[in-house]
């Protein structure tokens, strides 16, 4: 048997470099949904309690569309179970939903979270563990994450209904400074009084 020559070793780490290079630069290829442009018609699916789809004005089952959710404003948090970052959010969205609920603004602007490469079984394992009240939805396949622009997580978009369409006001990945600041700024975005 005929046996290749050994790499040499710079070639190895040239080969190497290049292979890390491509690895981290690929992702960055991709650009989430921006302030400004139309967020894309997203399918949901998870497993809601009635409060739940009463809270987003969903009925049935589902899947359902994201369209369909009756708020003018809607703040989707795109997160993942095994985020450590997430995982240390959970509070603050907890207390950001909290507050929104019991402000003026709780019927204007709705929230809920997508579960970026999670499944049914992993979005409730958070939920349960973390705490989280408002609604989430699994994107097992990443197939929604794929059409948001494979967003970092946590990754936040404010959307804002313009006749038929939902526009993106806000979109921002990382955690946020405070829950009271977060919420005063989505308000903001939103363009809702204070």
């Amino acid at each position: 048997m005929h046996q290749l020559p050994p790499t040499p070793k710079p070639l190895c780490a040239i080969l190497s470099a290049l292979c890390l290079l491509l690895l981290t630069t690929l992702p960055a290829l991709a650009e989430p949904v921006a302030a400004g442009q139309p967020f894309p018609e997203i399918s949901l699916a998870g497993d809601l309690t009635q409060e739940q789809k009463t809270y987003l004005g969903l009925s049935g089952d589902g899947p359902w569309q994201l369209k369909d959710v009756t708020a003018q404003h809607i703040l989707i948090e795109v997160f993942s179970m095994y985020c450590p970052h997430c995982q240390a959010e959970a509070p603050s969205i907890n207390t950001v939903f909290e507050k929104l609920a019991a402000s003026a603004h709780g019927n204007t602007l709705k929230m809920l979270g997508i579960g970026a490469g999670n499944s049914r079984f992993e979005v409730q394992f958070f939920k349960k563990k973390y705490g989280v009240s408002m609604p989430l939805f699994e994107d097992a396949d990443l197939d929604l994450h794929t059409a948001l622009g494979q967003p970092g997580t946590p990754h936040y978009f404010l959307l804002t209904r313009k006749g038929d369409t939902l526009m993106t006001v806000h979109s921002a990945t990382g955690r946020m400074e405070s829950p009271e600041a977060f919420l005063d700024d989505l308000v903001m975005d939103a363009g809702l009084k204070p």
